[in-house]
């Protein structure tokens, strides 16, 4: 085997190669994103909601919501 693509696959094992890095970058901004829309789109139905369960259920689904966005920091 080339030493070449023994390096790159060294490189993609262990994760030091720059454009997969860069990937796992912008599908982690773009999963934040995403998860700030959801979680504004959420309490904007937890003002709107009239029943109490409905209220709680939306509530449950926020906090979730937030700690994964938490976690994803």
């Amino acid at each position: 085997m080339n030493i070449e693509k023994l390096f790159k696959k060294a490189e993609k094992f262990f994760g030091l190669d720059d454009r997969e890095q860069e990937k796992k970058e912008n599908k982690k901004e773009k999963l934040s994103s995403s998860l700030q829309k959801k979680i504004v789109s959420l309490k904007k139905k937890v003002k709107k909601a009239k029943d109490a369960v409905e209220k709680e259920e939306l509530k449950k689904q926020l906090a979730v919501l937030k700690r994964f966005f938490e976690k994803l920091k």
